[in-house]
């Protein structure tokens, strides 16, 4: 019978690299991307490592604004409970709890919206005296166009509310921004467009409709959340890198 035994072959410092790796990839990257567009937008290294943490951090909070008299169900899991008798045999009761009808509740994410509505009204308002001041209607018109092109790819779903293709806000972005904005204000104006344009064809707008709002089954319906998060953040960093 042989005797099973372990040689370190480097394993541990493969899996330190890897962890090395994750982390450049996962923390220090993004870290870099989104202070290196905040400071674009005059925001200083520090700040905008600060903003994106609490932008992520954020994204887990929702402050309710409006509770529906719509009722959605709500689905319990199914629970499976096995216990052993005085004979040694396993009994298994398999339990379906009745689902529970509540009233729908919208809210406002804080990572989602909040805060890069926040932002945005800070850099306009921050650069209102020059360039900004003269270019507020291509803000507004990449605005639009960003708003307008969410709205139509928006697809609401029973389960998870709207969602967002990912990249495609910061793609509509940067074809407006770049083709079209003055240079001067190009990354002023890819934030605001990119965020605000995302949240509002890409929840307001819809949430607006009724045709599609009733298609969202959620209890929670998240203004910014799950599925705009990351349009949103995509679209206001990327866009601002690219202008």
């Amino acid at each position: 019978m042989n005797t099973p035994y372990f040689q370190f072959s480097g394993g541990i410092l493969g899996a330190l690299l890897f962890l090395a790796a994750l982390f450049f990839l996962l923390v220090f990257l993004p870290m870099s991307i989104v202070a290196e567009a905040f400071s674009r937008l005059g925001l200083t290294t520090f700040q905008g490592v600060l903003m994106f943490l609490a932008i992520v951090v954020g994204r887990s909070v929702n402050i309710p604004v409006y509770t529906s008299q719509r009722l959605v169900m709500v689905r319990r899991p199914r629970i499976v409970t096995c216990t052993m008798d005085r004979a040694g045999h396993a009994s298994c009761l398999d339990e379906e709890p009745a689902n529970e009808l509540k009233k729908q509740v919208f809210a406002v994410n804080v990572g989602g919206f909040v805060l890069p509505l926040l932002l945005s009204l800070t850099f306009v308002l921050g650069t209102a005296q020059g360039a900004a001041a003269e270019g507020w209607g291509w803000i507004g018109f990449a605005l639009v166009v960003v708003a307008a092109g969410c709205y139509a790819i928006t697809r609401p779903h029973p389960l998870t509310g709207l969602r967002v293709p990912l990249f495609m806000p910061a793609l509509m972005t940067f074809l407006s921004v770049y083709f079209f904005v003055p240079e001067p204000i190009r990354p002023l104006a890819a934030y605001v467009a990119g965020t605000m344009g995302t949240i509002l064809g890409g929840n307001l707008a819809p949430l607006l409709t009724p045709r599609i709002r009733n298609r969202i089954a959620t209890p929670l319906v998240s203004i910014g959340g799950a599925g705009t998060f990351g349009g949103v953040l995509v679209a206001g960093v990327l866009a601002v890198l690219l202008a």
